[in-house]
């Protein structure tokens, strides 16, 4: 029995695993890790500049997966570690699986202070700072029991609704000699997911048998769980019109005539009168947000409307509304359940609903035409991600692509139509400039594709030392940076609400015109290939052409910051402590 470190063993059975690439930034509490990693293993490493970088390269990653084998972070000590915070809280509201291995000080110096320790709370404490943000953070204490603990953790990350695992490993124990003799891997990493109760089932088709005005909503929990087979089968087997969220965005094909694009705030005007009017809604692995219902404004539940609901996570299901029928459940083997219900029952479409709908979706889209083919210099929103879409359709229909927060959350909803499942939005905790990073993740889990970000500004000053990353890793990515120099949904919103905004434009002190940094230039200084788009007809050229680069490219688009955020729906915030508050449809003196 031969004998290697702990940072060799863990190395050893992520690879055994499937592991294929590990991201993260040096910092002397991982060096141990680092080493065995990139040197004694074929993972791919890819070092990022930042720490939460590479917790977002992780999630783009995962976001075309969504099964294992896990992304693996590796992060170091103190404000190293302390980078990934909002990363990882991203990932867990998100559901997104991923593993960081964390440093931290030899276990001689705890409670001591050192090496950036976080001990005044108790010796080296910094998971506590996790724990509310991660399915499971700790530290582990002595190196005999570090690999079973790792493979628990790996585990627990993908059971159930997936999500991130931290996993703390002071230095001295990384270099800490065990035996070679290492267990197989292989039971940590198949989970099976649980199926719906039958009797619940059946309850749910005699309510949809029942229903004049059905519908279906899914959220991301169709992505995790690959179920956009069985989502499109269940559909078609009762002729029930599909309405995504922006998370769920590509679960479903928008060109199908049962799609009724995605809902919301920003969603489509026949999705959204659909949500208004439906008496039976089956919400499948989604949890019903603000932003998804229009502040919960859109559904009237249980009045008019009875809600079905699928959640492979029972915390979910009745948060926002009230349910007929709940079903703990992975979203494939539910609709897999439903479908077969369905057609043993011999549900029928409701022609009249689908005729009504379709002469919402006619009048929704001659509304907002002009918007989508817009001349408008600086341009207009919907026409860039109308015109986005269509070329990633023409060009590659599978290439990732990934949209950001901010003003874009107002127009990528209903304009940026999915040509394949692989879209994706950071549409929970909405951090700002998580699409830069993500896209790396996404390209190289597709063997290196083409992959584009739409993004702000705002959000693209955030998060752009990305591109630096995808210069060193010969990435073929775009990043089309929306540039007006506002934060513009901010705004515009506190224009409507306070008649003026407060560090929303960005301007230099001596001066009252807007200002950025040359993004031009600075993508040049990071290596990549920039453009510059200021008129309509020529933002589709462009794009052709930095798709046809295959390399790093970044179009700074001047885009207008005087056009309204489109909405299909407004709602009010509540600003009134002593007002009451209830969901449901508002009166018309409260929407306005």
């Amino acid at each position: 029995m031969a004998k290697i470190t702990v940072a060799q063993a863990i190395a050893r059975v992520l690879e055994r695993m499937g592991t294929e690439v590990v991201f993260g930034v040096n910092g002397h509490g991982n060096w141990a890790l680092l080493d065995a990693l990139v040197h004694e293993t074929n993972i791919r490493g890819v070092p990022a500049r930042v720490e939460d970088q590479a917790v977002q390269m992780a999630d783009g990653y995962w976001r075309m997966r969504r099964a294992a084998p896990l992304p693996v972070v590796t992060t170091s000590v103190g404000p190293g570690n302390m980078n990934i915070v909002p990363a990882v809280a991203t990932a867990f509201y998100e559901s997104v699986a991923l593993l960081v291995l964390a440093g931290a000080g030899a276990t001689h110096w705890f409670d001591r202070g050192g090496m950036e320790e976080s001990y005044r709370s108790g010796p080296e404490d910094w998971v506590a700072v996790l724990k509310p943000i991660t399915k499971k953070a700790f530290i582990v204490t002595r190196p005999d029991n570090a690999i079973d603990m790792v493979l628990r953790a790996y585990q627990t990350a993908i059971a159930g609704r997936p999500g991130p695992v931290v996993v703390q490993i002071p230095f001295d124990i990384q270099h800490t000699l065990i035996s070679d003799e290492l267990p197989d891997p292989t039971p940590w990493t198949q989970c099976r997911p649980p199926a719906p109760d039958p009797e619940g089932v059946a309850q749910a088709i005699e309510m949809l048998a029942r229903s004049r005005k059905p519908m279906i909503v899914v959220g991301s929990g169709v992505h995790n769980a690959r179920a956009r087979d069985e989502l499109l089968a269940f559909a078609e087997a009762g002729g029930i019109p599909v309405a995504t969220t922006s998370t769920g965005k590509g679960a479903f094909p928008e060109t199908h005539r049962l799609s009724l694009g995605c809902i919301g705030r920003a969603g489509t005007g026949h999705a959204n009168t659909a949500a208004r009017q439906c008496d039976v809604v089956v919400g499948i692995g989604t949890h019903f947000t603000d932003i998804d219902t229009g502040g919960w404004t859109l559904f009237d539940i249980p009045a008019k409307t009875r809600l079905i609901h699928l959640d492979i996570d029972p915390g979910e299901l009745g948060r926002a509304y009230s349910t007929a029928v709940a079903l703990t459940c992975d979203a494939r083997l539910g609709l897999a359940a439903l479908t077969a219900a369905a057609s043993a029952k011999g549900l029928a479409q409701q022609s009249e609903w689908l005729r009504e709908l379709d002469s919402e979706r006619q009048k929704w889209e001659a509304s907002v035409a002009d918007q989508r083919h817009s001349d408008l210099a600086p341009l207009h929103y919907a026409r860039i991600c109308h015109d986005t879409a269509e070329v990633v359709a023409a060009k590659d229909p599978q290439m990732p692509v990934f949209f950001d927060t901010g003003h874009l959350l107002s127009f990528a909803p209903a304009f940026l139509k999915a040509s394949s499942p692989n879209i994706a939005h950071d549409g929970f905790f909405h951090r700002m400039g998580w699409s830069a990073s993500a896209i790396i993740g996404a390209s190289i889990a597709m063997g290196n594709r083409p992959a584009l970000a739409l993004i702000g500004d705002g959000s693209f000053i955030m998060g752009g030392t990305a591109v630096a990353t995808a210069v060193e890793q010969n990435l073929p990515l775009t990043w089309v940076v929306l540039n007006n120099r506002s934060l513009q949904i901010e705004r515009e919103l506190m224009l409507k609400l306070y008649g003026r905004e407060t560090f929303c434009d960005y301007r230099k002190s001596t001066g009252k015109e807007l200002w950025n940094p040359d993004l031009v230039k600075w993508a040049e200084a990071m290596g990549a290939t920039a453009l510059h788009v200021s008129k309509a007809a020529d933002y589709a050229p462009a794009l052709h052409h930095a798709l046809e680069l295959r390399s790093p490219v970044v179009i700074d688009v001047d885009v207008s910051i005087d056009v309204q955020g489109y909405r299909s729906v407004w709602y009010p915030y509540p600003t009134d402590f002593y007002q009451p508050w209830k969901p449901g449809a508002p009166t018309q003196a409260a929407a306005e």
